[in-house]
This record gives structure tokens, sequence and C-alpha cells, in this order.
């Protein structure tokens, strides 16, 4: 087993023991556009559906959070940028959409993680901003290893030609 699938176990553990339902909930709601987006788009890159499937079910999750507190804030922008940023991945996969969403996902993943900072140990925001952060940076890392592979996928067709 690698180590990189150990860590991620350790860390689903614990940030699910942590923050509950804040975890199960872009999990799952990820989980469901991923299989939509593969069952629609089969023709899809798969690596590019998972970028996009992770971003958005954040935003679904930004969404019903917004909803259910009954406030239109800042947290719009999130959701119009992730959006986009999905749909932008699926339809034109490539380094463009990639980077836009790179600059979108560290500026929101800085703010996440200074609010974070800033919240009480085991208090409820605290602990839904610890999944947004998980989030960001599965987001960024998703998008990067799928710019790589379609890469790596391009090099070796212009290799065979």
């Amino acid at each position: 087993m690698k180590a990189s699938v150990i860590v991620a176990t350790v860390v689903g553990i614990v940030a699910g023991i942590y923050s509950g339902i804040h975890l199960l909930i872009p999990l799952v709601l990820s989980g469901l556009v991923w299989w939509a987006a593969r069952t629609l788009l089969p023709a899809g890159p798969p690596d590019f559906v998972a970028a996009a499937a992770v971003q958005a079910g954040h935003l679904i999750w930004i969404a019903i959070g917004l909803i259910v507190i009954g406030a239109l804030t800042i947290d719009l922008v999130d959701i119009t940028i992730l959006l986009i940023g999905a749909v932008w991945l699926l339809a034109k996969p490539g380094l463009v959409p990639v980077i836009v969403m790179t600059v979108y996902q560290v500026v929101a993943l800085l703010i996440n993680l200074f609010a974070f900072l800033n919240f009480p140990i085991g208090e409820n925001l605290h602990r839904a901003l610890l999944i947004h952060l998980i989030w960001r940076v599965l987001a960024l890392s998703l998008m990067w290893r799928a710019h790589g592979r379609a890469r790596r996928a391009a090099e070796l067709m212009e290799g065979d030609v």
C-alpha cells in the first residue's frame, strides 16, 4: 500500500471524527456529482471529472449552507467561481482552467486558513472550516494530477506519431 493512501486514510478518519456531518455532506455530494458526470459524460477525461466533481460538491455544500442559514453573503462569489470552474474543467480540460482555478483555490484556502486559525477548536465553524481546507487542497491536487496525466498522455501520443 502506498504511503499516500495511508496518509489520506488517516486524515479522512481523523477529519471525520472531528468534523462529522461537515465531512459527510461534501463527500456524498462530490461522489454524486462524480457519478453523474461519469454517467452523462462517459467520454470525459476521468481525472478532470474527479477534479470538477470535488469542486462542484464543494459549491453545492456551500449553497446548501447559505440556504440553511438564510444569508446571501460573499460566499456567493465562491459558488459562482466554483460553478464556472467545474464546468470549465469538464468542457475544456487543460492548463488554463487549472491555473485559473488554482489561483482562486489558493486565495480561498488562505482566507479559510486564517478563519480556521481564529476560531476555537471544537466550535462548529472550526469543524466546517477544516473540511473547507481539505476540499480545497483536494481540488488543487486533483486538478494538477489531471493536468499532469493529460500532458503525459499527449506526449506519448506525439511520440507514437
